[in-house]
């Protein structure tokens, strides 16, 4: 079992169909995910911060009211542009995993590499047998979910991560959604979920090493620290005889 002690970032179709103005099917407002996603990638390089992607592969658009109005066919085809993940999340140092039935994982896990790229048959990012292994047996102390569409892959990833018994973090100003409406609606079931909302900047402070070493002796002090005694309270004796604590 891979066990990561710190956050792992599950960077969700950061590609340029998606979050490039000039894509085949831009979600709504992309350019002001470009500098948050920006300083979490530099953040998370800077401090081996390990990084699990995914790459859409050839998708036929859905079916929604903004589809139709905006779609120039299938998007994030292999050889085109739109395929590519944007400069910013893409590291030196990575393992691309391409579209495959396999479910075979190294062995060495993150130790030589620090950037997982797994390419999605679907918006479900679970049919993916090699990525659905991954998730379901490793460990992290919390997964930091950023990327798109809100309403289809990000969604089922929150629910996903969390059936498994994981821990979730959503960054609030790295996410995207195709259409406003269905992404409100899935905002507000993600919202109900027990899971931590936090922007870039703030995910560069909270899980930066020193603020991690520190919550992690504010744990520690707290699970050795003896508990006082309860006081034991004297029986007085009542009017009728009878003792009353």
């Amino acid at each position: 079992m891979l066990n990561i002690p710190g956050p792992v970032i599950l960077d969700l179709n950061t590609q340029r169909d998606l979050l490039s103005p000039e894509g085949a099917y831009p979600v709504f407002q992309p350019e002001k995910l470009a500098e948050p996603l920006k300083t979490l990638f530099h953040f998370a390089q800077k401090q081996l911060i390990p990084i699990i992607s995914t790459r859409l592969h050839h998708l036929a658009p859905p079916l929604t009211a903004h589809a139709q109005r905006s779609s120039k066919g299938p998007l994030c085809t292999p050889g085109e542009p739109g395929y590519a993940k944007m400069p910013s999340t893409t590291l030196r140092r990575r393992t691309e995993w391409q579209l495959d039935c396999e479910t075979s994982l190294p062995v060495e896990g993150f130790r030589n590499t620090q950037q997982f790229v797994f390419d999605l048959p679907s918006l479900n990012l679970f049919e993916c047998p090699r990525l659905d292994r991954l998730l379901s047996e490793m460990t992290a102390e919390i997964f930091v979910i950023v990327g798109a569409p809100l309403e289809y892959t990000v969604r089922t990833a929150v629910l996903g991560l969390l059936a498994r018994r994981h821990k979730v973090a959503v960054v609030s100003d790295c996410l995207g959604m195709w259409d406003p409406y269905e992404g409100d609606m899935a905002l507000r079931q993600i919202e109900s979920k027990n899971i931590t909302w936090l922007t870039a900047k703030e995910a560069t402070e909270v899980y930066a090493p020193a603020t991690r070493r520190s919550l992690r002796a504010d744990r520690t002090k707290a699970r050795t620290t003896p508990v006082a005694p309860a006081h034991k309270a004297t029986p007085t004796k009542t009017a009728r005889g009878a003792f009353r604590m």
